[in-house]
């Protein structure tokens, strides 16, 4: 037992001596370094620093210890190629690594392989999950920080699909995560997540049914952090064969959500299909906020440009039915948005059946306050050739409770166009909610609060025959209004105040 106790105590004794003397490693053309980043990884210890120099370092690398990887400025240091360009992940514990990232590129990721062909995860930087080997399967990966870098022009698709059984009596394929695929805790400050797509480029065609993620995703049982970072210009798409579903064109996130400071822009959903399945749809231009455990029981969003950020979805078969929603922002579960400009965002979608729209700025799921905010020049509109229906310019509700403080909701809108014939889920064509739809035909109420807030300037247009409520507002069931202005919308300003 003594000689035990003294074996342990020896090891503890070299592991703190090697964290007191954490290294420094470098890596590039100067004596002593080495000439790429995995040989310097393999080499270091927990705690560790790795320098590397200006220039372009081959990418497809894993880190498995907890270091620091540190360039001389994005500007300056590249990691390119691969597919993911960095994996963050060990086989064992996982979610014992802490790494940081700092001042570097990372770009021109393409992955078609990981986990499979049929179904891709992470073309920038993949931090998978834990317990990959064993139930429950989905534990929190790696602790991981990046700063005052760029994660840019990366790629998720899919080579191979799964056999029809899996996803009923089609195959299906699935992309998610063309700049970062988060299975951690993952933290952004100062960085730039750009230009990165899932699902089919230019260059590749792709054979998923289903794309997500453009820029980033968030597991379930992880969490992001975003801090003065930009999320902008990121694709999630799918136009093949089996086209079925696309979202989140910058962040798809499924566990806990902090973000402040920040810009999501000018990101991206776009389906393109002719199935005659029911389903298909394109969602979340701009973020997808789901939540599937307690765990993190509210998304905050403070000081934030949700802005330019589209939604389109076209089907060519009769008997479809298309939809798309949530131009900006799909919110699943409860939400805090406080001085968020919502603003610029849209959502369209074509039919040769039926055509169904909502939420040009936001479609909410569950509870949602904005404070101090602006809502504004969002639009939604619908072009179905046997029914169209277009509700919530700036904010659709799904039976889910809105209060509004001291928030403006200006120069939204909402258009229909194409057969005024009655929808398959009830009604007949039509245009609700200019600014704010509170429920829709087949669609619950909730209770709509406005309290020292603006309604205004928002507009309403069908084709004929169309039914046309609310430009300013359609809540039939009323609102909760105190010290506020609904005024100068059109045809009307609110049905059912």
């Amino acid at each position: 037992m003594k000689r035990y106790l003294f074996a342990v105590a020896a090891v503890a004794a070299l592991a703190t001596a090697h964290a007191a003397g954490a290294a420094t490693l470098c890596v590039g053309p100067h004596s002593g370094c080495f000439a790429q980043i995995q040989p310097a990884i393999t080499a270091a210890h927990d705690g560790d620093t790795i320098t590397i120099a200006p220039g372009t370092y081959v990418g497809g690398i894993t880190i498995d210890k907890s270091v620091k990887l540190q360039g001389t400025s994005a500007g300056a240091t590249t990691i390119a190629g691969g597919g993911p360009v960095v994996t963050i992940f060990r086989a064992t514990a996982s979610d014992g690594l802490n790494v940081s990232i700092d001042r570097v590129t990372i770009t021109g990721g393409v992955n078609t392989s990981v986990p499979d062909h049929a179904v891709t995860f992470g073309g920038g930087v993949a931090i998978p999950v834990a317990q990959l080997d064993h139930p429950p399967f989905n534990g929190t990966g790696a602790t991981v920080s990046i700063s005052n870098s760029i994660i840019t022009g990366n790629s998720v698709t899919s080579t191979d699909v799964i056999p029809p059984g899996f996803c009923g009596p089609r195959p299906c394929a699935f992309n998610s995560g063309g700049g970062i695929d988060n299975g951690g805790v993952l933290t952004l400050t100062n960085t730039q997540v750009t230009n990165n797509v899932a699902g089919s480029t230019a260059s590749l065609v792709s054979t998923a049914s289903d794309a997500s993620s453009g820029g980033i995703t968030t597991h379930f049982a992880s969490s992001l952090v975003l801090r003065n970072s930009v999320v902008s210009g990121n694709k999630a798409t799918v136009d093949g064969a089996i086209a079925n579903h696309a979202d989140s064109g910058g962040i798809g996130s499924n566990g806990g959500l902090d973000i402040a400071d920040s810009v999501i822009s000018d990101n991206t959903v776009s389906y393109t299909g002719s199935l005659d399945v029911e389903d298909q749809s394109g969602l979340a231009g701009g973020l997808s906020i789901d939540q599937f455990i307690v765990a993190h029981p509210t998304a905050t969003i403070r000081n934030t440009r949700i802005t330019g950020n589209s939604v389109t979805a076209a089907n060519t078969n009769p008997s479809s039915t298309p939809a798309g929603f949530g131009g900006g922002v799909v919110a699943w579960v409860p939400a805090l948005l406080e001085r968020v400009m919502l603003s610029g965002n849209s959502v369209e979608v074509n039919g040769a059946g039926y055509a169904g729209v909502d939420g040009g700025g936001m479609e909410i799921d569950a509870p949602v306050t904005m404070r101090d905010s602006v809502v504004s020049q969002n639009s939604v509109k619908a072009t179905g050739a046997r029914g169209a229906i277009a509700f919530g310019g700036g904010i659709a509700m799904f039976g889910a409770d809105l209060t509004l403080e001291r928030t403006v909701v200006v120069a939204n809108s909402a258009t229909g166009n194409g057969a005024p014939a009655p929808l398959p889920f009830g009604g007949v064509s039509s245009v609700f909610g200019g600014g704010i739809s509170n429920g829709a035909p087949g669609v619950p109420q909730a209770t709509l609060t406005l309290t020292n807030s603006v309604v205004n300037a928002n507009r309403l247009s069908g084709g004929p025959g169309f039914l046309v409520q609310g430009g300013g507002v359609f809540s039939p069931g009323g609102i909760v209004s105190t010290h506020s202005v609904i005024a100068g919308n059109k045809p009307d300003d609110c049905f059912g105040c």
